[in-house]
Formats: C-alpha cells, structure tokens, sequence
C-alpha cells in the first residue's frame, strides 16, 4: 500500500503515521497512563472518530514491557509416596534463648506419615555435623527401625555433599534426590518440620529455663508426632497403628484402668510431664495457626509460567544487582536485566512417563549461563527485540552455533532463587518508580545502510533507545592518543615502582572477569539432547578433552600427516587384532545399543626429549550398559616389589631387560561378554564396512573399565603357562623356579615389563623367546632404560636408579616481589592448587629415589590447608635444593654369594612437629648384610620409606616412638615375607611367621623406652603410657614367633632421623657420601648423642664415622 492509498479508516499511511506518532507523544507526556483515559480526554477535546479508533487500539512498547503479566494458580497434584518409602533430611540450627548455646540437629521425616525423628549431632556457633556423624545417625536412628527407604531426599549444602554420603546411597541401592539450591519448597515437609521444631524448643526453653536441647528437642518431635494432623491422624497412628497414652507408653494393660492411674508420683515427674507437653502443644498449634494465617494472606495468583523455546528473547528478574562503580550503583530493590535468549529448559518424567517442562530454564547472556526459574521470566516487547536486532549487525539468526562462539568461561550463575514477589513484579512495572532495563553495547552502531529501519514509530525509537557505550568492557593495555593531546614523556618516566612487580591478573581477583573460549556443539541429534540436559557437565568435560588433546584442524600439513601415519598404524593394530566381528545387516541390533568410539590425538614425550604424534582409538566406555557392574581393580608392580627385584638380580648376576607391550589390551584374551560397538571411519572402511556399522567387540579396546584386568588376565594365565609362579606378596611379580631354584623374575607395570634372569641360561631365554613371539613388542631395552619415570641403569656393582629428566621438568610456583614481603598473608585457591601439584611432583621424586626430601615434603603437605606465602617460598627452595642435587643416584648393591643378607628397619618419631599438632614417623627398611648386627661398616639398600603422620595423637615423645616402632615392624614384617617367598617360595598364607622367620629381620630405634620394654621378659602395662604398652606387645610377640631382633643406637646413628624433622638429620646425607653404607652403632653405656657431643671427641660424627667419610664399597662406585 502506498502512502497516498487510503487505510481502514479512510486515511491515508502517511496521515495515519503522523496521528500515530502523536498519540505516543501525549501518551508519554502524560506519564504512561492508561488507554482508556487517553481516549475519554480526546473525546472531550473534540477529537474525530478517526482518532479516538486509532487512540483505542493504540499500543506503547515501554507499557508493553512492564505489562502484568495474566497470573493463574499453581498447583501439584502429584501423589503421595508409599509410607517408608521416601526419606527426607535436613540440618537445623538452634540457639538457646536462655544460655545462648548454639546446637545444630538432623532431622528426618517420613514424606508419607510425616514421622520425624531428630538427633543433636555438633555443637556451637558456625558448626557444621559431618557426612559421618549423619550417616551413622540415619543408620543408628532410622534405618534400624523402618528399614532403607528408596528414595533419600537431601539440600544440597553441608554434608550431604560428601561423596559418603554417595557411595552409601550406590551401595544401598537408594535414589539419593539432591534439591537444586535454594528449592526448598521441593521439601517443603521437612523444612516445615525444622521450623516447626525450633519454634516448639524456643517456647519449651522460654517457659523454662533449665531445660537442656536435648529434652526441649525430644519433646519438641514427640509433640510433633503425637498432636500433629495429616490427613485426620497424627503421625505416629500413621505410623504405628496407635498413639501414646497420658504416661507415654503404647501398650495397653489387661486391667483397662485410666491412664493417670499409671502415673507413679502424680505431683512430682508426672505433672512436669503434663505441663512441658501442654506448653509445647499449645505452642505448636500457635505456629500450625500462624503458618496456615500466612499461607492464607500469600496465597495470591503468581505470574503464568509462559513456555520458552530456545532462542527466544527474555528478560530476567534479579533481587539484587551487583554494583558497576560510582556513576552505576547495584540496586538492591530488585529489577529486570537482560536481554537474554533462552538456551534450553530442564524437563522431567510424570507419572504417565511423559515429558513436561520442569522447573529451570537456561539462559544465556553474553558470555554468562544463567539458570532462571519461569516464574522469574518475562518475554521481550516488540520494542526490544528491534533493539537487540539493531545490535545484531551481522544479521545472522541464534543457532547453537553462535552460543558456543560467544559464550566464554566454565561457570555460570544460579539466579534461580530471586522469584520476585507480587509487590515487587508491580512496583517493576511502574514507569514512574521503575526505569525501563537498558541494553549495554559494547560495540559500535550498525551504520544507516546495514539493516532497513522496520521500527513503527522511528520518533520514538530515537527517543528512548539507551546511551550506546563505545567503551568495551574490559580496559585494553593500550590506547591511541586521542586529537589534541600533547606529547607524552619517555614511558619508562611515567611508570611508578609498582609496574615493574609482577602482580596477579585480574582475572584472579575480579569476580566479573572472564576469558573468550571456543567450545565445539556436538552435530549429533544425541549430542545435543545430552549438552541441553547438563550444560555444567558438558562444558567442563570438552575443557578437560582440550587440555590434552590435539585439534586437527589447527594442525599444520607437516603435523596432520604424522597424525594420519599414527592412525594407520593404529587401525592395524586393531585389524590384526581382530578387534571386531563384521555383523550381517539383519542381525544388527540398534545403534542405540551399541557402544561409540573416538579418535585421541596428544604428543608423546620421547625419552631424549622430542615428540611423537601418538593416535589412540578409544572406546566410549561410559555408554557400556553394564558399565557399573564390571571389575575394574587391576593390579601393578609396587616400588617395593622394583627394589626387590633389582636387589635379586644384582645377587644372582642376573641381566635386567625392559620390554614395551604395543596395543596391550588388543593383545589380550577374548572378550568374555557380548558388546557390541560403532567403530571409527577409518576402522571400518579397513574392515569393508559401511561409516556408523555395528559390530560385536571381540577384544577389551581402550576405554572400557575393565580392559586393563582383562590384558591382566590374559598376562597372568599365560606366565603360569610357562611356569612361572604368581607372588602373593605381589600379583603383578612371577619368579621362575625349577626344582626349587630361583633362576628368573618377571614384574609388569600394565604393558611395561621387567624381566631378570642370566644371559648363559638357555631355558631361562627360551622362556623370553616365547614371550616375545606371543605379544607384539615395541622396544626391549637393557643395561640403561626408564621405568615409570625412573632411570635404572646396572652397573659392575649393582644398579644405580635417578630422576634427572623428570626432575628438570618441574617448574617452580611464581611469586611476585609485593607478595614476597608478606610471608604471613593466606594463600588464594589457585595458590594451594598450584602448591598441591609441585609437592605433588617432589613426592613423586622422593617416593622412587630421594628419601632425603620424604620428610620436607610430607610436612610442607600438611601445611597446604592453612598455607601462607612463606610456605609457597619454602616449597620453591626446596625445589630449587632438588634441581641443585638432581644427579643424585640411589644405589642397589651386589652382595657376595657368601655375604648373609637380611632385612633391617630403622624406625624414628618426631613428636607433635605438624602445623597441626600430629607427630611424624619415619621408617627406613633396607637390605644388609649380618656382618652389621656385629658393628661392622656395611652396605645397605633401600627398600621403602616413608615419612608420614603418626596415625593418632600421641601425649609423649614416648608414645610416638612406640608407634613408629611398631609400625616400622609391620613394614619389616611384609618385607620379611615379600623376600622370603622370593627366594625359597613354598608360601603358606595361613602360616605367615613361617614364612617371615626364613629371613632375619632387625629393627633400630633411638628411644630408650621402647628398647628397655623390649628387653623386659614379660611386658606389664602400667603407667600413664598404657595404649603403648599394649602396641608394645606386638613386638615382643615378633620376637617370640619370628625371630626379630631390636638394637639401640644414638639419635645421630639413626638413618631414620632425617625423615622425621624437615632440613634436620644430616644422617642420610652422611649415608650417601659412603655409597649408601651405614653402620649400627654399639654403645654399651647408652649415652645419647647430646650427652656425647657435651664429653667431647669422639663425638656421633667424628669419631664413630670419620673413618667412614672415605670408605669406598666392593666395586669402587664414586661418590653422589
């Protein structure tokens, strides 16, 4: 239609534009007011029909905008669950009015009865009980009763977010329902019944003020289950078929007498009785009446919960909105803020099976996720979505596509809780109390010639559309100098101090800030439904998939080729492997049933420091159907097993191989279950089949969870084929032992193997060629290779182990100048996480070959919790101490055939050394020879050790010896049998001490407490000390039954006393300058080594061991 061509009315599209404009002009003059109005005051004013018809069905956008929405009642009508059957919990806090004491209780109830039960389980103020203390109650106060319910309804706060509480649901077979936050109405029962409880315990306490929270609650729950009415009975008829009598017994007597016939002192406890439970009745139905008054005032129409689809424009209500600086406070009335498009919407199951829309709708804005209740969305006018398309320049529709292009970060924000009242969707509504919400631009205007103008009222656009910002928002690290500015001085003049200290990001330490990311939306159908259902999940899974993994498309040609030759070996693999069985087209069951796979593309790190481009095909094991019920406990070689088969093959002259397992678990046995499988393309085109064929798994791939106990399987029946035997001290060592003599040993780590036997021995390397031609092998390396991170190389005299490499590749915390100065100031988050992985890494280092770092590390470990900038720099200076020494060597040493070898443990305790007050062990167990139990020099080779936290709190240094006493035993004691079953084999589990008392074992100790019970013949517990005592018979009945040996030495001949104290002993120190030799010192006078330095020369270190600073071993190894 033309503008000279008359409309409707009979005027023309030019006309009737400019009557249009008009109204609105008067329309806002006049402050918004109502259309009704608007056309009474025009037609007193004469106006023509044409007018008053147009002023009738006039619309205004900003009214639009703050329109009330139609409300209508919301009801449930879901139906009760069986009785027993849900369970629902929750804590209450409780102060006493009287005395101020701050309790806290879990309460469960019964949603069907409404039969509750409560317990006090912590006190004082700001306590927490935790995950344990709830589940013994829930087992001791319910469970024992009424059995296991079915469903466990639990807030998501406090304990019941322990991953306790989960595996006790997993392994009971309870459906724990985790609320969302601040959902309480979804149980509403038992937050009614806190606030119910808590009401009753404060009218108890008010009326009298001796009465204890333990008596105020149990009356209090009694009341509530007695007096209370659901569904015309109270909860224990419901419960129990009957109530309690006046005297508070169920039972009924054979006499039918009345019930205050019972009573045994009428005026003394009985008529308390009555009148603590008339206080609490009467103060429960005074809160029932209070409640229903309430509910009753409430209970108005809330705004209709409209149905959003995804990408429709919204506005969204918050409570409180954050302030944005001086000029733009945060409002805490409470306002809409938006635009935002709608992501998706949450949906459940009812009880015909069917989906419907549940109670959280996503949202996003900007690069932020917000999760929104319904009730707290309004969609946008006509007049805002002009808007937000005029933002829009590049005139491209939302797709899920640009949602994963826009959105940044992995968190998002839970607004779901901020449900506007009626009063306050009023007030919002009101033009002249409420300003219409803004649209922020952080970029510039479309230019004229982008987009047509569609707007209606192009006057009145321009009128109110917001102030467009140019500014972004974050401040950029440069600028241009703007027209007009005069010349700047030499930059290195204008900048203070402070630019030059390294400081943390802002991205730390502001809340708001935020990263751009690139995250890619799966193509699939199912993909998609599984990103909708759990966003969280989803983002969180790709940024872990990407901190590892290679992107192909980002890859240079030279790199995408390596990755291609990577995956063609691979696909191999699996076609020699015959990984899978082609399935006829009628056979094949739906692709639902069957299990995915994917491409995994990372650099693998080589061992002289290049990378190379590694390929693996996977499995999705996750969407195994029987994925919980399958063993997933697969065994691996412990260092204690390593230091044993190293000790056994330097003994026995034995040359040492490692050998490499390519495509382990393609190598191993036949599947046992039917799982069927999608391939990758590239397997099936291999395999002649179509892209997306289902086929049925015939080996156990990478990715399923018990793939590495099937290859586990498979290695185990195969050895035992060849004769060797399975250790039981160790499931993952064989020894070989023909007629009772050992002759070979074989260790794995998954598919890295150990094996030491002799060279000249003919059925030993018969035994290797046969392994060899069973699997197929990457590299067999020997004399010098790398075993989990580990540098083993075997010498004249024995074998030497060093982390060199891996040492240089840890990196030091970074810690700026200001921050430096204040070694008091608590650690941040990213700090302590940045603090866990290097003492994590130095552990690793100090658990394989430096024990001189066990105790500095175990202490700094303990710290990490309330951990300041001082311990971040001490933990850098070891690591800096570390790299200083990162050629350090530990030794294996070849002991003669005529040498007598046995086990010692030194055991050591410092007590109460932790931030926390706990005390700290160290225990040092190493092979040497008899020659030392005579105070001769020996040489000695570590086993394990470990510096660790006392396993209890312990009141006396004494105490603490004697647990690390006997604990160092216990390490003996499997060492003992581990060494044993090595060399003479003929293990009988259910006689141990047998086993054990076949090596000799000694334990050292410093603590002339434990040595003098030892020697006692009969030990009498007696004294302050009496647990220790009784820890101190485990020894003396090692004693009796396995032959075990106790000797003293002085604190500075004990080799266990640099693991107890951090920068402390120098005792392993001295240790390594002799070639890992020690020396058991004999004292006849017993002296300590403080008494000994007060004498004078000799003293511990120049006396006893001056001699021995130059000794050099059996094989003239130089020294560290």
């Amino acid at each position: 239609m033309s503008s000279s061509e008359p409309s409707v009315t009979g005027l023309s599209q030019k006309e009737e534009e400019r009557i249009k404009r008009s109204l609105y002009k008067l329309h806002a003059a006049t402050g918004h007011g109502s259309t009704r109005h608007l056309v009474t005051a025009l037609r007193r004013r004469g106006a023509s029909d044409n007018v008053l018809r147009l002023a009738q069905d006039f619309s205004c956008p900003i009214c639009d905008e703050k329109r009330h929405v139609t409300p209508r009642h919301v009801a449930s009508l879901e139906p009760l669950p069986p009785r027993w059957s849900t369970l629902a919990g929750d804590v209450g806090d409780w102060r006493h009015p009287n005395t101020g004491e701050h309790v806290q209780f879990l309460l469960l109830i019964d949603e069907n009865s409404r039969y509750r039960v409560a317990r006090i389980l912590t006190r004082g103020a700001k306590q927490t009980p935790s995950a344990a203390a709830c589940l013994h109650y829930m087992r001791e106060g319910w469970i024992q009763y009424f059995g296991e319910p079915q469903t466990l309804r639990l807030d998501p706060a406090g304990a019941f977010r322990s991953k306790a509480l989960e595996e006790f649901a997993d392994r009971h077979h309870i459906y724990l329902d985790i609320i969302p936050g601040e959902a309480h109405w979804q149980m509403s029962a038992c937050e009614g019944a806190i606030k119910g409880v808590k009401e009753v315990m404060s009218k108890l306490a008010d009326e009298d003020d001796q009465i204890t929270p333990e008596e105020a609650l149990a009356t209090a729950i009694l009341t509530f289950n007695q007096r209370d009415v659901i569904r015309g009975f109270s909860p224990m008829q419901l419960a129990f078929g009957c109530g309690r009598d006046a005297t508070g017994r169920m039972t009924q007597e054979a006499q039918q007498l009345p019930e205050e016939l019972h009573a045994a002192n009428a005026s003394g406890e009985f008529q308390n009785l009555l009148q603590r439970q008339a206080v609490a009745e009467k103060a429960m139905v005074d809160w029932r009446t209070k409640e229903r008054l309430n509910r009753a005032q409430h209970s108005r129409p809330q705004p209709t919960r409209s149905h959003y689809a995804p990408g429709d424009l919204v506005f969204y209500w918050r409570t409180q909105e954050s302030g944005q600086g001086k000029k733009k406070p945060g409002s805490k009335q409470g306002r809409f803020l938006g635009p935002a498009r709608v992501l998706a919407t949450e949906t459940k199951r009812d009880s015909q099976g069917d989906l419907r829309p549940g109670s959280s709708i996503w949202c996003v804005r900007g690069r932020t996720l917000i999760k929104c209740a319904p009730e707290q969305l309004r969609p946008a006018s006509h007049r805002e979505e002009l808007v937000e398309a005029m933002v829009e320049s590049d005139g491209v529709p939302w797709t899920f596509t640009r949602v994963a292009q826009s959105i940044g970060g992995n968190q998002y924000e839970d607004v779901g809780e901020e449900i506007p009242s009626v009063a306050e969707w009023q007030r919002a509504q009101d033009i002249q109390r409420e300003l219409p919400p803004t649209r922020r631009i952080s970029m510039k205007r479309p230019g004229p010639s982008s987009r047509p103008p569609t707007a209606a009222h192009p006057d009145a656009m321009d009128e109110d559309l917001p102030e467009v910002e140019s500014s972004p928002q974050r401040p950029r690290t440069s600028a241009s100098p703007k027209t007009g500015e005069t010349a700047s001085q030499h930059w290195t003049e204008t900048l203070g101090e402070e630019a030059f200290l390294v400081q943390e990001s802002s991205y730390w330490s502001e809340e708001t800030a935020a990263v751009t990311v690139e995250v890619d939306v799966p193509a699939s159908q199912r993909g998609l439904q599984a990103m909708s259902k759990d966003l969280t999940h989803f983002f969180v899974g790709a940024f872990k998939r990407r901190a590892v993994e290679v992107c192909e498309r980002k890859l240079s040609p030279q790199d995408l080729q390596k990755f291609r030759e990577a995956k063609e070996v691979e696909v191999k693999n699996f076609i020699a492997a015959k990984a899978f069985e082609a399935i006829p087209v009628h056979l094949r069951p739906s692709k639902e049933q069957a299990v995915g796979m994917r491409w995994i593309l990372t650099w693998k790190l080589r061992d002289d420091g290049s990378y190379k481009a590694k390929a693996r095909a996977v499995l999705l094991g996750y969407q195994d159907p029987s994925y919980e019920h399958r063993a997933t406990t697969a065994p691996v070689m412990t260092r204690q097993t390593r230091q044993m088969m190293l000790q056994a093959a330097a003994m026995h002259q034995w040359r040492l191989r490692k050998g490499d397992v390519s495509g382990a678990f393609l190598q191993g046995r036949e599947y046992p279950d039917v799982l069927h499988c999608i391939p990758c393309d590239e397997i099936c085109s291999a395999m002649g089949l179509e892209k997306g064929a289902v086929t049925r798994l015939r080996k156990a791939c990478y990715g399923l969870v018990d793939a590495p106990l099937e290859w586990y399987r498979t290695v185990a029946t195969y050895l035992e084929q060849l004769g060797l035997q399975r250790l039981w001290s160790d499931a993952c060592a064989w020894v070989w032992r023909p007629q009772g003599q050992l002759r070979g040993m074989i260790s794995g780590h998954v598919d890295d193997f150990l094996f030491g036997g002799r060279d000249d021995d003919k059925e030993w390397q018969n035994i290797l060629d046969q392994i060899k031609a069973k699997f197929k092998w990457g590299d067999w390396e020997e004399d010098s290779f790398v075993q989990c991170g580990v540098l083993i190389r075997q010498t004249e005299a024995g074998f030497e182990l060093s982390q060199e490499q891996y040492i240089d590749s840890i990196s030091e915390i970074p810690v700026g100048a200001v921050r430096r100065r204040d070694k008091e100031a608590d650690t941040t988050e990213r700090e302590k996480g940045q603090l866990r992985a290097l003492l994590g890494s130095l552990s690793w280092c100090s658990q394989q070959t430096a024990p001189h770092l066990s105790a500095e590390v175990s202490l700094l470990l303990s710290e990490v919790g309330t951990s300041k900038v001082g311990t971040i720099l001490r933990a850098n200076t070891l690591l800096s101490y570390t790299k200083a020494r990162r050629k350090h060597k530990m030794l294996i040493h070849k002991f003669g055939p005529q040498e007598q070898v046995m086990l010692f443990a030194w055991v050591d305790a410092a007590s109460q050394n932790r931030c926390n007050g706990g005390s700290t062990q160290g225990i040092f167990v190493g092979f040497g020879t008899k020659a030392l139990l005579e105070g001769e020099l020996g040489r000695v080779t570590p086993v394990s050790w470990h510096s660790t936290k006392v396993d209890r709190a312990c009141r006396s240094p004494g105490a603490a010896e004697t647990l690390a006493a006997t604990n160092g035993e216990d390490a003996l004691y499997f060492a003992r049998y581990q060494w044993s079953e090595i060399l003479f084999g003929e293990v009988d589990v259910r006689r141990p001490n047998r086993v054990v008392a076949a090596v000799d074992g000694c334990v050292i100790t410093d603590s002339r407490n434990v040595y003098d019970k030892f020697q006692n013949e009969v030990i009498v517990i007696k004294g302050a000390e009496k647990r220790s005592d009784i820890e101190m018979l485990g020894l003396k009945e090692s004693e009796q039954q396995t032959g075990l040996k106790l000797r003293w030495v002085h604190s500075e001949a004990q080799l266990a006393n640099s693991l107890t104290k951090a920068a402390g002993g120098r005792e392993l120190e001295l240790y390594y300058r002799m070639q890992h030799c020690w020396k058991i010192v004999e004292d006849p006078m017993m002296q300590s080594a403080r008494k000994r330095r007060v004498q004078g020369p000799p003293t511990a270190l120049s006396g006893t061991f001056k001699a021995c600073a130059n000794y050099q071993p059996p094989g003239g190894a130089d020294p560290n």
